[in-house]
């Protein structure tokens, strides 16, 4: 929140061409809900080739921030952007092409603004690269990128490391591995980890056997909407596998998980005419 005097000053610097004050004032106006004065602010300093207005500018454009959307203006910013050296208009216009399922243009620019260690966008290039977009799968760069973007302070790949160990995605698998894999996810709540973290408690993978945590991370997914957690829950309830058997939990978590299309609750439902 700026005082009066402060906003003033601004004013006063953006009116001298200073590009870091228009900027400044675009992203004030825009916390204050003036999308109009927002984008006055943001469009003047594109006049003066700054990465970040266009950067923004695209952004705005994109969104329909103080204007109407206009997706062809959009990536024309994020290109002038990009091609002033800005990391972020990188993956931006990268997004822009993967939405617009222009895949090697979209890998192409991810992986630049990923080469400046961009931590966002070393997340997406190991998201292309495990899944083939706009290259060739590989599952050691995914795995490289995914940690690399863990040093940078991102999150949320764990679930990703530990699928790539339990079922051996391009390397040997290794159920230890995994499970520390989840476990820190879990951590951090990455709600993907919740069910494997159960599933690992109920057969004894990588960590001793334990129903009583398998459940504990099974209804931990289940509140997150995991409908293959809901499921696994509901047969603990029903069974009654470390905890009190419950049939109306049981009948709960089994419809909850029929209703987000898992297969087996389905099969179930339709099998115990529930």
């Amino acid at each position: 929140m700026l005082t009066e005097q402060e906003l003033l000053t601004l004013i006063a610097k953006a009116d001298q061409s200073d590009v870091k004050a228009m900027i400044k004032l675009a992203d004030y106006y825009r916390q204050e809900g003036q999308m109009d004065k927002a984008f006055k602010y943001v469009h003047k300093s594109t006049l003066y080739n700054s990465p970040e207005g266009e950067r923004k500018l695209g952004y705005y454009y994109e969104k329909g921030i103080g204007c109407d959307k206009n997706q062809i203006k959009a990536r024309e910013f994020y290109e002038r952007a990009a091609l002033h050296g800005d990391i972020k208009a990188k993956y931006n216009i990268g997004i822009y092409y993967y939405h617009h399922n222009q895949f090697p243009q979209a890998f192409n620019y991810v992986k630049e603004s990923a080469e400046e260690s961009y931590g966002k966008a070393l997340l997406l290039l190991g998201y292309f690269y495990e899944h083939e977009i706009g290259c060739k799968q590989d599952y050691s760069l995914a795995k490289e990128c995914y940690l690399k973007a863990g040093d940078l302070g991102e999150k949320g790949f764990y679930h990703r490391l530990g699928t790539f160990a339990y079922y051996g995605y391009g390397e040997e698998k290794n159920l230890e591995e995994a499970f520390n894999y989840f476990y820190t996810g879990a951590n951090e709540e990455e709600k993907e980890c919740f069910y494997y973290l159960g599933v690992m408690y109920s057969k004894g993978e990588g960590i001793k056997r334990d129903n009583s945590q398998a459940f504990y991370w099974y209804l931990k997914g289940a509140n997150s909407g995991d409908i293959r957690a809901m499921y696994n829950a509901a047969i603990y309830y029903e069974n009654g596998i470390s905890v009190p058997v419950d049939k109306e939990k049981a009948k709960y978590w089994l419809k909850k998980s029929a209703e987000g299309g898992f297969d087996l609750a389905i099969n179930k439902l339709q099998i115990e005419n529930i």
